[in-house]
């Protein structure tokens, strides 16, 4: 992670970090996760954030300019002081990102919660229906509260000019609408993104509830062992799905292909820094510091996040969601992220 220029190279790669949210010093249109930066920090009179674990050895810089990039759209007056300071003078070192934090924050303990991943699907589409592509992928309807699941399943919204496209499986659009956002490759090669566009109003069986007695060995609930459990059980997988009366529309988004998708604070996700809140909880484009972990790759993960997103299921103050990115790395790390993990948010002072 250094070289001849320890200092220098340091610093750039704490840049591209932010900037690109990579891996290791290459960086990953896929958010991969970063191996840990070698950070010998000076040292610094104790305060309130050395209750934070990582406080004095984690990279915050990728993190803090995140947060300064979206100021512009926090609602709430506490952050005005903090944000016209950090957009007055952008910050250039871990030394002086941690000499703001102290100024203008302090750490708030929200408790320990379920950390999961999700991330931008990726699945194989077409315009109009095949052989292979069948279940239609559809745009708001006028009154969408109006249909559940099983009607629309029954064909209640057919004959209307509402699918954006075609995929392989009821699973396939499960999964698509449980991540909120997707990547489409279609038969010709095209790509198309989507991103949620409505749902219907229906309350939304958990993932657990759905899938808590599928026969898969091991009882792997992850989301590749069930989408592969699915893929050699179509039928089976939709009956369990029916029992969900939740239906998200989609619409297409126009996206740069190296740039997140969307989240709900209207910035674009950054992988491994934008997390989803409840916003009943939490300020959207605030700061958060948790202490992850991935049971699976066992790899280095930041501890600075901001809130970027929002989800159905991600109700109370420390329970997360972790934007992962996109692609078959992020697809297995971010399927795989299911742990508990300690939050504090970041309170203006």
């Amino acid at each position: 992670m250094s070289g001849g220029a320890k200092h220098l190279l340091r610093f750039a790669l704490l840049m591209v970090l932010s900037a690109c949210a990579g891996g290791g010093g290459v960086p990953s249109p896929s958010g991969s996760t970063p191996q840990r930066p070698d950070m010998a920090l000076p040292s610094a009179p104790p305060s309130a954030f050395d209750a934070l674990p990582g406080w004095r050895s984690e990279p915050i810089l990728p993190g803090l300019h995140e947060f300064a990039a979206g100021c512009v759209r926090i609602a709430d007056r506490a952050y005005a002081a903090a944000c016209a300071a950090a957009q007055r003078t952008p910050l250039a070192t871990e030394a002086a990102a941690r000499d703001f934090l102290r100024s203008y924050f302090r750490p708030e303990s929200r408790g320990a919660d379920r950390l999961t991943g999700y991330f931008e699907l990726t699945v194989s589409g077409s315009r109009t229906p095949d052989a292979e592509h069948r279940v239609p992928v559809l745009r708001t309807p006028p009154s969408p509260t109006q249909f559940a699941r099983n009607d629309i399943l029954a064909g209640s919204l057919s004959g209307r000019g509402l699918e954006v496209a075609y995929l392989r499986s009821e699973a396939d659009l499960y999964f698509l609408q449980l991540q909120g956002s997707g990547r489409v490759v279609m038969t010709d090669g095209t790509n198309v993104r989507l991103g949620t566009a409505a749902q219907n109003g229906r309350r939304q069986a958990s993932y657990t509830q759905l899938f808590d007695d599928l026969p898969i060995p091991g009882h792997d609930l992850s989301g590749p062992s069930v989408r592969a459990w699915a893929a050699s059980h179509p039928a089976e997988f939709d009956r369990h799905l029916a029992r969900d009366a939740y239906y998200v529309f989609f619409r297409e988004t126009v996206t740069a292909p190296m740039a997140g998708p969307l989240g709900y604070f209207g910035r674009n996700l950054t992988p491994l820094l934008s997390v989803a809140v409840d916003p009943r909880a939490n300020v959207l484009g605030g700061m958060l510091w948790i202490n992850p972990s991935n049971p699976t790759t066992k790899r280095y993960l930041p501890h600075l996040v901001v809130s970027h997103d929002v989800g159905p299921a991600i109700t109370g103050a420390a329970r997360l969601d972790l934007f992962y990115g996109w692609g078959a790395e992020a697809e297995q790390a971010g399927g795989h992220q299911y742990n508990s993990s300690p939050v504090w948010a970041l309170v203006p002072k």
